[in-house]
């Protein structure tokens, strides 16, 4: 007899805002997407609301390293200002709302992306998730 251990599911991070509907929407997808036909999940979903908890440091780096962005920082902040993580950070501490919510973050396969100002790059990544 032979024994397989749990399979692990991949993670994939919502970085959400509650009062923005595009947040709310994106959470929705991810939440639509998750599960296949047999009603098993294909990948959990970790939700962290900026408003509650904003991201570390660390996060906000890997995160502008996974976009496929030359200017991964404007992109991320609502403040043109902003280019670096030290600057991203110290900004979030005071105003979280500054984070261009959704982001949506596949830690595994090591990709971001952004929903702004449509929900597609989000789609597309659900899509290459669950190939």
């Amino acid at each position: 007899m032979s024994f397989r251990p749990p399979r692990s599911l991949p993670i994939l991070t919502l970085f959400h805002n509650a009062k923005s509907e595009r947040s709310k929407a994106a959470l929705s997808l991810l939440q639509n997407k998750q599960k296949n036909a047999s009603g098993e999940e294909k990948y959990r979903i970790d939700v962290i609301d900026e408003n509650q908890q904003a991201p570390t440091d660390t996060q906000l780096k890997q995160i502008a390293s996974f976009l496929n962005s030359p200017t991964p920082w404007k992109e991320m902040m609502l403040n043109d200002q902003i280019t670096n993580a030290h600057d991203a950070f110290k900004a979030l501490e005071k105003k979280p709302d500054l984070l261009n919510c959704p982001i949506v973050v596949d830690w595994e396969k090591g990709k971001a992306v952004i929903g702004s100002p449509t929900l597609d790059e989000i789609e597309k990544m659900i899509q290459a998730r669950n190939k």
